[in-house]
């Protein structure tokens, strides 16, 4: 009897009491690091689509804010029914016909052609008008 207690208690101690092997701590370690690179990809991704959609929605507030302006002056920029040449006037620069913007120029400096299809949603055209259309055209 002593003999068997002798030996349960040397290959007891050998394999360690209660804990893991460094294998099973390494297995985990990389488990929560796939855990995370996915959750963090993920969180990019969705950020991402939000801040292209608000850069879209300023860069049409600052054409319908210009687009104001210059109508006010009496600019001649509007083409009936087109959003995209009317626009594309107002980057090329329109100049404003009375009150205190007569002679003034009219100009998106700031906005590039490639960036019109993505902001244009976000603009109305309403009776010669550019309003701003905050959702889009998506309800």
């Amino acid at each position: 009897m002593l003999l068997v207690s002798s030996i349960l208690r040397t290959r007891s101690s050998s394999r360690g009491i209660g804990g893991f092997s460094l294998l099973e701590m390494l297995v985990v370690i990389c488990l929560i690091g796939i855990v995370a690179a996915v959750a963090v990809g993920w969180y990019g991704g969705a950020h991402r689509d939000l801040i292209e959609r608000v850069t879209n929605q300023r860069n049409a507030q600052e054409i319908v804010s210009l687009g104001v302006c210059a109508t006010v002056s009496g600019a001649d920029f509007v083409v009936p029914g087109n959003k995209q040449a009317t626009v594309e006037k107002l980057i090329a620069g329109t100049v404003g016909q009375h009150g205190i913007w007569k002679g003034k120029t009219f100009r998106l400096t700031s906005m590039q052609l490639d960036a019109l299809p993505k902001a244009l949603p976000f603009v109305k055209f309403d009776a010669g008008l550019l309003l701003y259309e905050p959702s889009g055209g998506q309800l």
